[in-house]
C-alpha cells in the first residue's frame, strides 16, 4: 500500500513538474520569432514564372482585439519587414508575404525544427498576413493588403482559415486614401508611413 501512495506521489510530482515547465516554455518566449524563408521561383499554373518572398512570423501573445492585432502585424512589418520601397529597389519580386501565427509548441516545430509533418490546426494558430504585389497589368503598380484570421469554422470543402482582407495601399488609384480615410485601419497605415517620411525628411 505504502509502494502505491509513493508511485502515485512520483507522478503526481513529475505532471506538476512537466506541467510548470510547459508553461513556462510558453510564457518566456520572445514577442516575435522572425523565418525568413527569403526568394524563391515559383510557377504558377498558365501564368510565366515568378520570384516570390516570403516570412513567416511566430507571435507569442498576439492581442485578442481584431483591430490590436492588424496594427501589431502592420507595426512587425514597418520595423522588420521589406517595404514597398525595399521590394521596387530589388526590382527582382513580384510577391513579397508576411505571415503571423501564434508561437505554440507546434508551430515552434513546424517552422524552426522544419518538422513537416506536425499537425497544426491553422483555423486556431493562424493570426493572418500582410502582401505586396505586382500588379500583373499594370507591373509598375503595387497593392498591399491585410489579411486576419476570422476564426470561425471553415467550410467543409475549404482547407484553411476562413480570411477577411482589407487593401491598406493601391497605386493603381491616386486617389485611395480619400475615399478609404475614414476606415481606421487604412488611416493607421497611411499615418503610420507620414510620420516615417516626416522623420527622414527632419
Amino acid at each position: 500500500m505504502r509502494y502505491k501512495k509513493t508511485v502515485r506521489l512520483i507522478l503526481i510530482f513529475v505532471i506538476i513538474v512537466g506541467s510548470i515547465g510547459l508553461f513556462y516554455s510558453n510564457v518566456l518566449q520572445p514577442p516575435f520569432i522572425h523565418i525568413n524563408d527569403g526568394k524563391r521561383l515559383v510557377n504558377p499554373r498558365g501564368t510565366d514564372s515568378i520570384y516570390i518572398y516570403t516570412e513567416d512570423i511566430l507571435v507569442a501573445h498576439p492581442p485578442k482585439d481584431t483591430l490590436e492585432r492588424m496594427k501589431m502585424m502592420i507595426n512587425y512589418h514597418d520595423t522588420a519587414g521589406l517595404s514597398l520601397a525595399d521590394l521596387k529597389k530589388r526590382g527582382d519580386i513580384t510577391f513579397y508575404y508576411m505571415g503571423f501565427s501564434k508561437n505554440t509548441c507546434a508551430t515552434r516545430k513546424f517552422y524552426l525544427e522544419k518538422q513537416r509533418n506536425v499537425e497544426c490546426n491553422s483555423n486556431e494558430i493562424y493570426i493572418g498576413d500582410i502582401c505586396i504585389v505586382r500588379m500583373e497589368e499594370s507591373p509598375d503598380k503595387w497593392k498591399i493588403e491585410i489579411s486576419y484570421n476570422l476564426g470561425t469554422e471553415p467550410d467543409a470543402d475549404y482547407i484553411g482559415p476562413k480570411l477577411k482582407y482589407y487593401i491598406l495601399y493601391d497605386e493603381r488609384d491616386s486617389n485611395f486614401y480619400e475615399k478609404h480615410k475614414y476606415d481606421e485601419i487604412v488611416r493607421y497605415y497611411h499615418e503610420l508611413q507620414e510620420r516615417k517620411r516626416h522623420i527622414k525628411g527632419e
